[in-house]
């Protein structure tokens, strides 16, 4: 008996010396039990070009974080400390175009504590929300980009929604050559029901900073019908700006004419368009050399989409220690991941005499 009281008395000594280690001291008051539990619903936004916002659910038992992000495939991490009371951290001079991964830790007494799963995200333009709030009556049906100097155009053809986001669709990607004329724009509209009359707006953002500026708007068509598409035919300036990201084209149709590409209306929809911006000088053959390869989306899970190659390029695929993990053609434009498992990868694309290594993530 005199064995067991012993050891439920040093068991109990065991518990309040492990408690005590794992409170944290506020002058002479003590607070709760700390734990080093991942934090939760780590979510990242506003992403820019150079920075984006991290939040998560604060613990007020465990109110010390730290918060570490890099490159994707990196393996050094930059650590933010000293965010004590905090559930929100900003990461400024980020690298364009470029995917970051990032986790959130609570910190116990210094010891810091299981890092949240890993949340990937790329650095490019962020615009503005714009949506209707009822899709009932009418939506855009057609979108059809005629580019000068590009052979075939950008056909979109679409249901009812909202907003829908195409930036990452290679298939509808938009490219327009620098001071090039005659480029037309064509919007398609349908109506449930009895049709009737609605406003088609579209802005290209030409100095890609993220703004839908008045003078960047290439459309603007009132009183369309169902009978007859929008249709607009604009410039592309020598201002435009070259940018590996690419930049927007926003159309919105409204029955009530917007003041500007952002905010929400009731009857409508939103669309956008990813668009690239080439330097005609070059020559047309040149030009579309000129356009740097991408990928989409990133990070992936079957289909890896390609863009800015011809229909003659070939890859090979490699995992992040160097090994061939396949090759082949692009076909359509697509790399099928079907055989990859999760990690970081590197395609290379070989297109004639040019080659393009790109870094991408299965997910």
């Amino acid at each position: 008996m005199t064995k067991r009281l012993l050891y439920v008395f040093s068991f109990i000594l065991g518990i309040s010396s492990f408690q005590a280690e794992n409170k944290i001291e506020a002058g002479s008051k003590s607070l709760f039990y700390c734990d080093t539990n991942a934090p939760t619903d780590v979510v990242v936004s506003n992403v820019s070009l150079t920075s984006a916002t991290v939040t998560w659910t604060a613990d007020p038992n465990t109110p010390n974080n730290y918060v570490r992000y890099r490159k994707a495939g990196s393996t050094t991490w930059m650590i933010a400390t000293g965010l004590s009371g905090q559930n929100v951290f900003t990461i400024g001079m980020l690298e364009p175009c470029t995917i970051y991964e990032v986790q959130v830790a609570k910190i116990c007494n210094t010891i810091t504590g299981t890092w949240s799963t890993p949340i990937f995200f790329t650095t490019v333009i962020n615009y503005c929300a714009s949506a209707s709030t009822d899709t009932s009556m009418m939506h855009i049906s057609n979108v059809t980009v005629n580019s000068t100097g590009v052979t075939a155009p950008m056909v979109s053809n679409s249901g009812s929604s909202n907003y829908t986001d195409y930036r990452s669709d290679v298939s509808r990607r938009i490219k327009f050559f620098v001071g090039s004329v005659g480029n037309k724009l064509s919007v398609s509209n349908s109506w449930t029901g009895t049709p009737g009359t609605t406003t088609v707006t579209a802005w290209i953002d030409l100095n890609a900073n993220g703004i839908f500026e008045s003078s960047e708007r290439v459309m603007v068509a009132n009183n369309v019908t169902q009978a007859a598409p929008a249709v607009s035919v604009f410039n592309i300036p020598s201002f435009a700006t070259l940018t590996t990201c690419g930049t927007v084209m926003r159309v919105v149709s409204s029955q009530t004419t917007p003041t500007d590409a952002c905010g929400t209306f009731t009857y409508g929809e939103v669309e956008d368009y990813g668009v690239d911006i080439i330097n005609l000088t070059l020559g047309v053959g040149e030009s579309v050399k000129s356009v740097q390869p991408e990928i989409y989306p990133n990070p992936a899970s079957d289909i890896l989409n390609i863009s800015g190659t011809s229909e003659a390029a070939n890859f090979e695929i490699y995992n992040a220690v160097g090994q061939k993990t396949g090759e082949g053609k692009v076909s359509d434009h697509k790399v099928s991941l079907h055989h990859l498992s999760k990690g970081v990868y590197f395609i290379q694309l070989k297109d004639r005499e040019r080659v393009t290594r790109l870094k991408f993530i299965k997910k």
